[in-house]
């Protein structure tokens, strides 16, 4: 049963990281298209809004408090009376999460959207019948599918956009000569908050010096400050005034600026690598071919002809934390990165 006309007051909820709230843009531009003057709200955690603030076809940015006001039961409660203040009368969770379905049920909304495989989807008016652990499709097409009750026939086209912010455009220009970084650079982020496998230092340290003897530009080093340390043992094994550790010192906004002036930016499965998708900035990123890492799930959806995975004989499912091949990213040579390197300066050029 797809909205009526009175019915335009909808809340997307996606309450994890940077990475995957990004691949929830393609549903929110869906949403706008089909329903261009309905109220669209997001909640979204308060370390990722200054991003989906940047959304286009958003009106109204919440945020889920989980370790502040919204910690605990009062604090749910507190959130389902917030909620209940903005008379919604549609939900979609993105990512699902037993006690935030909960506040949204006992905030009243009508209608609540789900996956319908978890023990507490009852809670869910609407539930959409897919196992996204068999990882067959890529996140954002899981995403644009739990619209379908919504949209009805329609086949939205997935897109990303983002609101222009010159005022942000201006501020990275006065970072780039604060740090002095120049108009042609490459970002590599070498941290993944250990969340999927990662090459290890010895090959960055390989990348990047093959980075900087193939080509005039900078490399810009990013990452949270809990990652500088890692760049800065590159900044000490690596010799030149070509390499700029620019690690914890940018805002999210920041760094989404920073991505998408970027030249190319080279990752594992990060959210810097689905920054630079969103934003069209070319990217190289390496991947664990095995679910739940797969980048058939999780790899940039406009360029997934730009992921480099091993050949991994196992048919199982990613081990990362016992895994048997002491790290599967470590399967690969280094003339294998080297030959990825070669092809993407090629295409660049």
């Amino acid at each position: 049963m797809k909205l009526s006309p009175e019915h335009h007051r909808i809340l997307l909820v996606r309450t994890d990281r940077i990475g995957d709230t990004l691949l929830t843009i393609p549903a929110v531009i869906a949403l706008r298209q089909q329903f261009p003057d309905a109220f669209i709200a997001f909640l979204c955690q308060p370390y990722t809004e200054p991003m989906v603030q940047r959304i286009s076809g958003i009106n109204q940015v919440l945020t889920y408090e989980k370790e502040g006001k919204h910690k605990g039961w009062r604090g749910l409660e507190l959130l389902s009376r917030e909620l209940s203040s903005y008379r919604f009368d549609s939900t979609v969770v993105f990512f699902p999460c037993v006690s935030l379905i909960w506040a949204l049920w006992r905030a009243g909304i009508p209608r609540r959207i789900g996956t319908g495989f978890r023990w507490y989807s009852f809670l869910f008016t609407d539930r959409v019948m897919e196992h996204r652990k068999e990882c067959l499709k890529h996140e954002a097409d899981y995403n644009l599918n739990l619209l379908s009750n919504l949209l009805g026939k329609t086949k939205p086209v997935p897109k990303f956009e983002f609101n222009e912010d010159h005022e942000l455009s201006d501020n990275w220009k006065k970072l780039q000569n604060q740090y002095g970084v120049g108009p042609n650079y490459a970002i590599v982020h070498a941290g993944s908050g250990k969340s999927a496998p990662n090459l290890s230092l010895d090959q960055y340290r390989f990348l990047i010096e093959k980075l900087l003897r193939k080509n005039k530009w900078q490399v810009l080093l990013t990452g949270s400050t809990a990652e500088a340390g890692i760049n800065q043992h590159f900044m000490e094994k690596i010799p030149g005034d070509k390499i700029v550790n620019i690690s914890g010192k940018l805002s999210l906004v920041q760094l989404m600026e920073c991505i998408r002036n970027a030249r190319l930016l080279i990752t594992s499965s990060t959210g810097p690598l689905h920054l630079a998708d969103a934003q069209n900035t070319p990217v190289l990123g390496f991947f664990c071919p095995l679910p739940p890492h797969t980048p058939v799930r999780w790899g940039p959806y406009q360029q997934r002809e730009w992921v480099v995975k091993p050949e991994l004989d196992s048919p199982e499912r990613c081990r990362m934390k016992n895994c048997p091949y002491g790290g599967c990213l470590q399967q690969l040579t280094y003339r294998q990165i080297e030959e990825a390197i070669d092809r993407r300066l090629a295409e660049l050029k």
